[in-house]
């Protein structure tokens, strides 16, 4: 798969060159390390539907695409075996802002890429999206308050770093989530 092989070349990278995180994230611990080396990565055997994860899907290889998750669905994703989550929602949002006193407590790793809606969709934060995609353990689990900006972003990504084409980052977007972020979303791809 083309993305998995780009993934591998960009997680050596990262790995080999930089162990900064971006500007704008903020891990809660280090107590989970990043999955470096292991490129084997499968979708832990979960009933999403039964934990009413919002807006789930599985775009992508050893990732789950959400909505706001609550602190008893991200222990049952944990113990499922998903090793890391990345919030893409601004502490101060509603419904948002314990994750890290609670990953810090369960010894979950979660890191928090702060984007601020609409404002936050460009090619920047999908840059530093994947570079955290990138240096995070996986299988993992992105999400923001509906997966509109996961989706968003996941498609960006896909367009400016991993090099697919816009219509392709556009339906890998809806399928990650995008709804109301579309006409922007459809925009930035240069649709």
């Amino acid at each position: 798969m083309r993305l998995t092989s780009i993934a591998s070349v960009v997680v050596a990278l990262v790995a080999a060159a930089c162990t900064a995180e971006p500007n704008d994230a903020v891990p809660s611990n280090d107590t989970a390390t990043p999955n470096d080396t292991d490129t084997t990565v499968t979708q832990p055997d979960v009933d999403l539907n039964a934990l009413a994860i919002p807006y789930a899907s599985t775009p992508l290889e050893g990732v789950l695409a959400a909505g706001q998750l609550s602190p008893a669905q991200m222990d049952a994703l944990h113990a499922a075996g998903y090793r890391s989550f990345i919030s893409l929602r601004v502490a101060e949002e509603k419904g948002a802002g314990w994750e890290e006193a609670h990953a810090a407590d369960k010894d979950i790793r979660f890191v928090r890429l702060p984007v601020a809606g609409a404002a936050g969709i460009d090619e920047a934060h999908a840059r530093q999206l994947g570079e955290l995609m990138d240096a995070e353990a996986t299988p993992m689990v992105v999400y923001c308050g509906s997966s509109n900006r996961v989706g968003a972003l996941f498609g960006l990504k896909a367009f400016h770093v991993d090099g697919m084409s816009a219509e392709e980052a556009f339906a890998l977007g809806k399928a990650s989530g995008v709804t109301g972020l579309e006409p922007l979303f459809k925009q930035q791809l240069g649709l």
